[in-house]
């Protein structure tokens, strides 16, 4: 590794399960060494000595997210089934968001995820509006005003419900674009990409994606090198919809697409949620080299379902955790979510098992986030004895200190002009 910033970082260390007296050593944004006990460093470099009580841990990864829908979080009612919360939010407001709007939605989101740990978050987002990139530019430009890694899905919606009303069929023309446009925003938006930033294609689903769109996505995302996000089975809707169009469940048409040369493999895809997925589709997403991310608080709360967890630990199918939208959830807790899947599954799933979903390395571009290993990404943060987050570093530079976010003000740059936001966006919006 060439030298370029070299920090050592010295406390107690979480490190495979342990924690004990170690240490981290940061050359420029990644991991040059880290490990138990005491260590000698050649030349002046600057050590931070964080308290005993303290803990460095990696930084988490939420790894589904739809950050604009943060700006719902005070107007809904946590008793609303799925349909009811898209009616009364996305398919209400989201055709008539400003580029503000959502850039101060996604400030809060990230801002809120780094406060609980999160050092990078994979979104994605298919607010497009007709607008091209507009959107998407105020995304990415939030994830930088906290200082968040950030993968961002850039998603194609290509499918306009028959018979929608009329705020669900607004809202997906907005969403709507040609798989061409689609391809060529996506490729555009890179020109933003950096040490920091991950442009991905992404898909919505068996109901907002076409055969076409699936291809491509996948065809691109085996190009670039990048993962391919897909709602897998959220609802049992999907199972339906793929049952009549191709007449196999959703893990069974994806698998054709390989099996006829279309596609290269599946093995780019993380997909989300998977309540709907059966035994077979199971085998067939460890076959083919599928990842998926559980969003267990929000899949309960809508009431749409819940993955079969033994099921996926069973299979072997690499697991990873998300959020989801934080309106429809309690908050953007990643610990919060495994909590839950503890309590959910106690004595059925062990403790440990459930303890590492989501910590796994997972690729940013040419490099990878995960666990704390020489040569990964240097994100970390640094909990209480309580497990509060207290400090957090992303790329070995410091996002949250001392409880508080290191760039923005969390009051007068998030929430004051967010809450201004609202109140015009309530007044704008026909109900």
């Amino acid at each position: 590794m060439i030298l370029n910033n070299r920090r050592l970082f010295v406390g107690s260390l979480e490190l495979d399960g342990r924690i004990d007296r170690g240490y981290v050593l940061a050359n420029g944004d990644r991991i040059e060494a880290v490990g138990w006990g005491e260590l000698t460093v050649s030349g002046s470099v600057p050590v931070r000595v964080f308290q005993s009580d303290a803990v460095i841990r990696q930084g988490q990864f939420n790894a589904h997210s739809h950050p604009e829908q943060s700006i719902y979080v005070d107007m809904v009612d946590p008793t609303w089934d799925l349909g009811t919360w898209c009616r009364n939010t996305i398919y209400r407001y989201s055709p008539f968001l400003t580029p503000r709007q959502v850039r101060l939605a996604c400030r809060r989101a990230f801002s809120r995820m780094a406060l609980y740990g999160t050092s990078t978050v994979m979104a994605s987002f298919y607010l497009h509006n007709g607008r091209g990139n507009l959107y998407d530019r105020e995304v990415i430009a939030a994830a930088r005003d906290v200082g968040i890694r950030l993968i961002f899905g850039r998603m194609t919606y290509d499918v306009i419900s028959k018979g929608a009303y009329e705020g669900k069929r607004r809202s997906q023309e907005g969403y709507y674009e040609t798989v061409e446009d689609g391809e060529r925003s996506l490729r555009e938006l890179m020109e933003l990409e950096g040490s920091d930033v991950v442009v991905a294609p992404a898909i919505h689903s068996m109901h907002g994606s076409t055969e076409d769109a699936i291809v491509t996505a996948l065809r691109i995302g085996y190009e670039l090198d990048r993962p391919v996000q897909f709602h897998l089975s959220e609802d049992k809707g999907d199972v339906d919809i793929s049952l009549n169009n191709y007449g196999c469940r959703p893990v069974e048409f994806l698998d054709s697409l390989v099996s006829s040369g279309k596609v290269p493999g599946l093995d780019k895809m993380i997909v989300s949620d998977c309540c709907w997925v059966d035994e077979t589709e199971r085998a067939l997403m460890a076959d083919r080299g599928l990842s998926a991310v559980l969003n267990p608080r929000m899949n309960d709360r809508v009431g749409v379902g819940f993955p079969d967890l033994p099921g996926l630990v069973d299979s072997s199918i690499p697991l990873f955790l998300g959020t989801d939208g934080e309106a429809s959830n309690d908050d953007l807790s990643l610990e919060k979510e495994r909590s839950f899947l503890r309590n959910r599954y106690d004595g059925v799933v062990s403790r440990p098992v459930i303890d590492e979903i989501g910590k796994g390395a997972f690729a940013f571009g040419d490099r990878k986030i995960g666990p704390l290993r020489p040569g990964r990404l240097c994100d970390f943060r640094v909990d209480d004895r309580d497990g509060n987050t207290v400090h957090l570093f992303v790329g070995a530079s410091q996002v949250v200190r001392d409880g508080r976010l290191v760039k923005l003000d969390l009051k007068s740059d998030v929430e004051a002009p967010l809450i201004e936001e609202i109140e015009k966006m309530r007044e704008t919006v026909e109900i």
